[in-house]
């Protein structure tokens, strides 16, 4: 008997929490189009906040609690001085974080996959001031740091993961590209550490949007934490060329960080 109203009880919750996620998804999908509607009215400022709003809306449906900690108050107090933030991607929804609470231009590849969610994805993003690349393809990496070195100038900011895709860790992988834009055009480089908690999305669907946001609607509460650090953080090289130091630094970084965590 008790096994039995313990079965109706999670039937329950796990219901309810599907219709509520379902609805908060509905909501989504109309600002979304309607941030669409803006972009192509030429709004574009306005179209930026919607993509904002419905980038945090999209990760609270999912039953996501995003945590930002910046101490240092790196991303309110903005200098003269431009700004590259690293951090360690390892997650298909970072891009909604960034878009929706970091509220920065980022160099991304979400532009290949996020379109069978969201139509015009990589119109709503070029607007928002993201650089869309393709990690596989040489000429689309090379034109993509150009687009980079673009976006600092009008932004001031931009944020990028030098291990480059989803399925490569920062531990085995740390491109350049962001040392050499910060000596190019004198900037801060700036670490963000994300860290996450029971999203439950395995590698085979890191790349398959429609099965995350299905699977998300039943499970549990889960969190995303981006912990801002400090320009002081890094021992970046004052020669671009010392790839190696660069590398050893960031590594050195976020195996402390992970440890910490």
């Amino acid at each position: 008997m008790l096994s039995w109203l313990l079965a109706c009880k999670y039937f329950l919750v796990v219901s309810g929490r599907i219709v509520v996620r379902i609805g908060f998804l509905a909501l989504v999908f109309v600002l979304y189009f309607l941030q669409l509607i803006a972009l192509g009215l030429q709004q574009k400022f306005l179209a930026v906040s919607l993509l904002e709003f419905s980038s945090r809306l999209l990760l609270q449906a999912l039953g996501i609690h995003v945590s930002i900690f910046d101490q240092n108050n790196s991303l309110c107090c903005r200098t003269s001085q431009s700004c590259i933030y690293l951090y360690n991607h390892q997650n298909p929804l970072d891009v909604f974080v960034i878009q929706g609470h970091l509220r920065m231009p980022s160099l991304t590849t979400a532009g290949l996959h996020l379109g069978w969610v969201f139509p015009w994805f990589s119109l709503s993003a070029l607007n928002a001031g993201h650089v869309l690349m393709n990690h596989m393809d040489p000429s689309s990496r090379r034109s993509a740091i150009h687009g980079a070195s673009e976006v600092i100038r009008k932004y001031g900011c931009i944020v990028i993961a030098p291990n480059g895709s989803l399925k490569t860790s920062i531990f085995q992988r740390v491109s350049a590209s962001a040392l050499i834009l910060a000596r190019k055009h004198q900037s801060l480089i700036i670490p963000l550490f994300f860290s996450y908690s029971n999203l439950m999305i395995s590698d085979k669907d890191l790349y398959n949007p429609l099965v995350i946001l299905g699977k998300r609607l039943s499970a549990p509460l889960a969190k995303i934490e981006c912990v801002v650090g400090m320009s002081t953080d890094l021992d970046c090289p004052a020669d671009s060329g010392d790839r190696e130091r660069f590398t050893r630094s960031v590594q050195a970084y976020y195996r402390a960080q992970q440890e910490l965590g």
